[in-house]
């Protein structure tokens, strides 16, 4: 084929392209594809880089085999973006690769390809922030204390293997005893952690209203001693890389083995501060709601602040 002049596509810095997405806070590897030779080495340094996505720009005719090859060798989501502004003529190139990726054997990351052109830049940073998202929940681990399905509560069901093919690395169950364990020695201990989260809560506001049956002293002692323990266990399991936890207390917890629920467990694991700072914060769901979980994972991985 003969050879276009690409001076213009290579003219300068940073293409306006990687400062909005440098701007938003991506970190960006920039690879320049135009030999066979090219794309093995780019693949290994983004391999090696730990790369998310794909964002193939386009703006003049290009080898479509390269981009097809791109694509269907790493596995990642992939967007083409086509310029078509100041004499470039992206379109062509774009639309001829779209077409060889779904001619191609069907995956996932040629199949469900996305497409741009300069003007769509509001519609760019959604993808790519809602793809980051989803590579970070495909890396993320979940822990359901006591399994899932609680309280005889039929929306809570799940099918855990579905959601390790498709939005989590695992879906990994203890049950509720090791939490509490863990929460019965901290209360023996009489360690200072107690008071010093109960008086955090106060120094913050809180007023707890004391009624010598539901609420004593001893109740909230034994809900902070398992919120503590699910703090300890997280930090037992920090390798995992768990990124979200349900735990089941009907009946176990709340009657049969516990004799109190775990209500502070849903309600500070997500917190971002405690008695000694910032901390992880963890989404939680109650009772073993997987599909609740994934949904609250969801939306801290688009918005993890």
């Amino acid at each position: 084929p003969p050879e276009y002049n690409r001076k213009v596509a290579n003219a300068g810095g940073p293409s306006e392209i990687e400062t909005l997405l440098g701007d938003r806070g991506f970190q960006l590897i920039r690879v320049e594809i135009r030999t066979a030779g090219d794309l093995s080495q780019g693949m290994d340094r983004l391999k090696s880089e730990g790369a998310e996505c794909l964002f193939a720009v386009l703006s003049h005719w290009t080898r479509i085999s390269l981009v097809v090859n791109l694509v269907r060798s790493m596995e990642l989501p992939a967007a083409l973006y086509a310029r078509t502004t100041s004499g470039y003529n992206g379109i062509t190139a774009l639309t001829a690769a779209s077409a060889g990726l779904r001619e191609i054997s069907h995956t996932d990351t040629t199949d469900l390809h996305t497409r741009f052109k300069d003007g769509m830049e509001p519609e760019m940073l959604e993808w790519v922030e809602g793809v980051t998202a989803w590579r970070l929940m495909r890396k993320s681990r979940l822990m359901c204390w006591g399994g899932s399905y609680g309280a005889n509560m039929p929306y809570t069901r799940s099918d855990p293997e579905w959601l390790e093919s498709r939005l989590v690395a695992e879906v990994m169950t203890e049950q509720e005893v090791v939490l509490t364990d863990i929460a019965d020695r901290i209360l023996a201990d009489e360690s200072p952690r107690l008071e010093r989260f109960v008086d955090w809560l106060m120094d913050s506001g809180l007023k707890v209203e004391y009624d010598e049956r539901m609420c004593t002293p001893e109740t909230v002692h034994r809900q902070t001693a398992l919120y503590l323990a699910a703090r300890d266990r997280l930090s037992e399991l920090a390798g995992e890389n768990i990124h979200g936890v349900s735990l089941k207390c009907h009946f176990e917890l709340s009657t049969t083995h516990w004799g109190c629920t775990g209500c502070l467990v849903p309600a500070f694991l997500p917190f971002p501060e405690g008695p000694e700072g910032k901390q992880m914060v963890i989404p939680v769901a109650c009772e073993g709601d997987l599909n609740g979980l994934v949904s609250l994972l969801m939306l801290h991985s688009v918005n993890p602040e």
